[in-house]
């Protein structure tokens, strides 16, 4: 298989983990999954791990216009005021997203008294005229520019481009990039945010997989990626959230660029087939053991990380329950099973529950104190994350 970004066939297969369905594929009854096989490998040159295999992105696209992505924003205020800071950014300078996931940020600039700002509307700039397309289709349309679109999209080029969360899920990276710099004056930035994988791939955290992330990216690849593409770093951060910490990198086109090696740091990975056939045992065997002592298994929040959970584990046949306070998903059934997703009221009809929490960090807690206080009957806790403190690693 070839790198991503290399073009090379340079990829090393780290593990398979089996063939699934999208995890967004919520079914009806008569409904039948179409299967793609999930795995990853990582690139022997330059260091990038990466899916091996891609799920086609007509099948990425959501069935249902409901479906969202919702993203940490905690750190927008403080990269807001450091864009303000660059060189020749004034209130006259054009600020621009690539998706709708810039609305937030262009928001606070607007506040700020940036008035000129746009970002890529999918049905009039990118001829995208199906409102369940997402990311999917995004990327894709994008990465295949020509002059020709360039010209249809009816915007000055920006002083500032900003891409929050879309860069891992692009499928033809460097003309991704390529594409985005035409969009951005000669002196313009770039600015990408991108899910910082480190500490999952070291820590062997089953739900940061996901097939609509197709790069893994650390501090170290992510930096090699745009300066062996005569991009200028002018500014990198990570910052830190419960579960997932993300990075900030903002760069600048430089074709006379003198690149430096960045010193190579091999990318810790703990995943293999031997660990994951020990993770299912033992996260099998506990969940008997509550069973054998007539506790109810349920599976609370049922968005990507937590299908992709009970897809690699294989839990499925042992969970009698799904909730879901997402009234779209009610009376759906989970992918890759017979499980319908019903809503929390379910649980009060339990005396004895495990509730395996497949939802983020501040919808944990919420819930956690919700059901503590609500419910007297006898309730033990387990998070699909690592880094939360019920995670099953743990045990």
């Amino acid at each position: 298989m070839k790198c991503r970004i290399c073009k090379k066939i340079n990829l090393k297969k780290i593990i398979s983990f089996g063939s699934f369905p999208v995890c967004h594929k919520y079914k009806n009854k008569t409904d039948k999954d179409r299967k793609f096989r999930l795995e990853i490998g990582i690139c022997k040159k330059c260091d990038l791990v990466q899916l091996n295999k891609l799920f086609p992105v007509k099948e990425l696209k959501p069935k249902y216009n409901w479906i969202n992505y919702n993203e940490p924003e905690e750190h927008l205020d403080e990269l807001v005021n450091k864009l303000k800071s660059l060189k020749n950014i004034n209130k006259n300078s054009i600020i621009a997203g690539v998706s709708y996931k810039e609305i937030s940020t262009l928001k606070r600039f607007n506040r700020a008294g940036f008035d000129k700002t746009w970002y890529l509307n999918m049905k009039k700039d990118l001829d995208i005229s199906d409102p369940k397309s997402n990311l999917e289709t995004i990327q894709e349309k994008i990465s295949k520019f020509s002059k020709k679109n360039i010209v249809k999209i009816k915007k000055k080029k920006a002083d500032i481009l900003i891409a929050r969360h879309i860069l891992e899920h692009s499928y033809d990276t460097i003309n991704f990039i390529k594409s985005l710099k035409k969009l951005i004056k000669k002196n313009g930035y770039l600015v990408f945010e991108v899910p910082d994988c480190k500490d999952s791939l070291n820590s062997r955290d089953y739900a940061s997989i996901w097939e609509e992330h197709i790069l893994y990216f650390t501090e170290n690849t992510l930096k090699r990626l745009f300066l062996n593409m005569n991009f200028r770093i002018l500014y990198f951060k990570k910052y830190e959230y419960s579960y997932e910490n993300v990075l900030i990198l903002i760069v600048k086109f430089d074709e006379k660029l003198e690149k430096k090696n960045i010193t190579l740091k091999k990318t810790k990975i703990n995943f293999n087939l031997t660990r994951l056939n020990k993770d299912k045992k033992k996260i099998k065997d506990l969940i008997n053991k509550f069973k054998l002592n007539d506790y109810k298994i349920c599976l609370f929040g049922t968005g990507h990380a937590a299908c992709t959970f009970l897809n690699i584990l294989k839990l499925h046949n042992l969970i009698d329950l799904v909730i879901d306070d997402d009234r779209n998903k009610q009376d759906l059934i989970l992918p890759n099973s017979n499980l319908k997703i019903i809503d929390s009221t379910q649980i009060n009809k339990m005396s004895k529950i495990l509730i395996i929490l497949g939802v983020n960090s501040e919808s944990e807690k919420k819930i956690i104190l919700k059901l503590k206080n609500k419910l007297k009957n006898k309730i033990k806790f387990f998070s699909i994350y690592n880094k939360s403190k019920y995670t099953f690693s743990k045990t």
